[in-house]
């Protein structure tokens, strides 16, 4: 976990490539270059930055 606040927890992106079928998902901590997300099944899976698009 990070010291710092990142203003994009909470925001929804869209997977550049589908996981297991599912593309939208929500930020819910920010590694610096990458991100933890939650997709729409509820799984969490980690990502780099370039491999989502902020909605």
């Amino acid at each position: 976990m990070n010291d710092y606040e990142s203003d994009i927890i909470g925001a929804y992106v869209e997977l550049e490539a589908p996981w297991r079928g599912y593309r939208s998902a929500i930020v819910i901590e920010d590694y610096g270059y990458q991100l933890l997300v939650r997709v729409s099944s509820g799984a969490e899976i980690t990502v780099y930055r370039d491999e989502v698009c902020f909605l």
